[in-house]
């Protein structure tokens, strides 16, 4: 579809940005977004306010991609097509006509939900377009397993008696197949936190509660089965998100990260900063940790959380980022928290009600594959300065020592926490109740977030919302769960 011109299309307000983007909304569902002009923060938008201009010179490379919904699926355009589409973009067009192949073409990117459209004048044939950051990311292979993590701890459903059986002749097909001799190596070492001789003392505090020895049997499961690739952490968390793309623009690897908190955190709150809690999570690297400062069975049983901000403002701002319109987010909070009250999670930091069983904690099992440790974790003292006789720790997560003593800081950084085949997620949480009731309430949830979540084309619009108005170029609708 080679582009030889463009020119803005002369329908009066419709060749700029218009003023209010979609019908049924008021000026108060739309002004959280962006202000003035009231129009939502599209990949459009995002494109006609950055000092990208000069990227759309024939000589100059481009920064986005456009890409057009063919029956075969997503496609790049012709590179011409592509300039032609942003220099009209990057003037604050967002309707204008294209002349390619012969052809005349109106594009369209005033919708709300921030997609475009490219309609042939003449046959009235339209199809969808799509902006994509061209950025540094690329998706990373697939994995060749996929495989139901069990009853507990688990971030999918397990699977039933068919699927069950395929999984285990994946599972024979895994172990048949040749791994690297760094893989191999991994394996031999076995699961992190038994290696170097750890003692499993710490499991004391677990005994006569054998929910918790459930869990934690499932967690040393998951990892003899990801050791060879994977390295794992444990953070012992409240329900505070970290996927809002904007947030991590100054803090693109971990080594900005702890260039930030020498500079800024350490003499100022240093962990606790706001703006590192925003980015940043604080781990153990062994489920039998001893410390310092933390012992993860410990925390699990009796809780840990932070009480110096506000969660029902966490989850609202989440929500708003999400194109929830403002007028809907409070009521859509509330019975959120409702909701959760409902399956027995403790929201009582949410402004609702305790967990009766008063074991409030709950533990994230994290993997980062292990080529992405050092983008993405530090070996930290606590309160987060960095350690710097484990740095790097690749290494001495590679190694067959003990992981029972040291902290870590992770970056939370959605570009690869939103794919599975970089980083994975277990969860358990220490009330038997919310813990058994988690998939009920998980799929009450997403019910609920329909508004947002329930289509593919819904789940983009979202998720350009928290990419700060522009997709990146690996992102996909698909539905991640399924890899864990």
């Amino acid at each position: 579809m080679g582009c030889l011109e463009s020119r803005a299309s002369s329908h009066g307000t419709h060749g700029r940005i218009p003023p209010k983007p979609t019908e049924g909304l008021d000026d108060d569902d739309l002004g959280w977004l962006t202000g003035g002009d009231k129009s939502p923060v599209t990949p459009a938008r995002a494109l006609a306010s950055t000092n990208r201009n000069s990227g759309y010179r024939e000589d100059a490379p481009l920064t986005v991609r456009v890409q057009i919904e063919l029956e075969g699926g997503w496609k790049d355009c012709s590179t011409d097509e592509m300039r032609a589409i942003c220099r009209q973009l990057a003037k604050g067009e967002v309707v204008f006509q294209i002349h390619a192949r012969g052809q005349n073409y109106q594009v369209d990117f005033s919708r709300a939900e921030g997609g475009g459209t490219q309609t042939n004048i003449s046959t009235g044939k339209a199809r969808r377009l799509r902006i994509l950051d061209a950025g540094e990311e690329e998706p990373v292979p697939e994995e060749d397993v996929a495989v139901g993590s069990g009853d507990a701890p688990e971030s999918t459903p397990a699977p039933g008696a068919d699927e069950g059986a395929d999984a285990l002749g994946m599972m024979d097909a895994a172990a048949s197949a040749p791994v690297s001799p760094e893989v191999a190596l991994q394996k031999s070492y076995g699961p992190q936190s038994k290696r170097g001789g750890a003692s499993m003392h710490p499991y004391k505090v677990l005994e006569g509660n054998e929910h918790a020895k459930k869990c934690f049997a499932k967690f040393e499961e998951n990892e003899a089965r990801l050791c060879g690739e994977w390295a794992v952490f444990y953070h012992s968390y409240a329900t505070l998100p970290r996927i809002l793309m904007h947030e991590f623009k100054e803090t693109p690897d971990i080594s900005y990260l702890m260039k930030r908190f020498n500079e800024e955190f350490a003499e100022n709150k240093r962990d606790h900063h706001p703006d590192f809690r925003r980015v940043g999570l604080s781990v153990m690297c062994s489920l039998a940790s001893t410390g310092p400062e933390a012992c993860v069975a410990m925390v699990f049983i009796a809780g840990y959380s932070c009480k110096d901000l506000s969660f029902r403002s966490v989850l609202e701002n989440l929500l708003e980022s999400c194109y929830v319109p403002r007028a809907k987010v409070r009521k859509l909070a509330d019975e959120i928290i409702a909701m959760s009250e409902k399956h027995g999670l403790d929201v009582s930091q949410f402004g609702g009600k305790a967990c009766q069983s008063g074991k409030a904690g709950h533990l994230m099992q994290l993997f980062i594959k292990r080529k992405l440790v050092d983008k993405l974790v530090y070996a930290a003292k606590p309160y987060g300065p960095v350690d710097e006789e484990r740095m790097p720790i690749s290494q001495w997560l590679d190694s067959n020592k003990s992981t029972q003593v040291g902290q870590a800081r992770v970056l939370a950084h959605p570009k690869y926490f939103m794919q599975a085949n970089c980083v994975r997620m277990f969860v358990a949480s220490a009330d038997p109740t919310f813990h058994r009731n988690r998939q009920a309430f998980q799929d009450e949830l997403i019910r609920k977030l329909s508004l947002i979540l329930a289509e593919p084309s819904l789940r983009e619009r979202a998720a350009t919302g928290i990419y700060g108005g522009m997709l990146p170029s690996w992102w996909t609708a698909e539905d991640q769960r399924k890899h864990a």
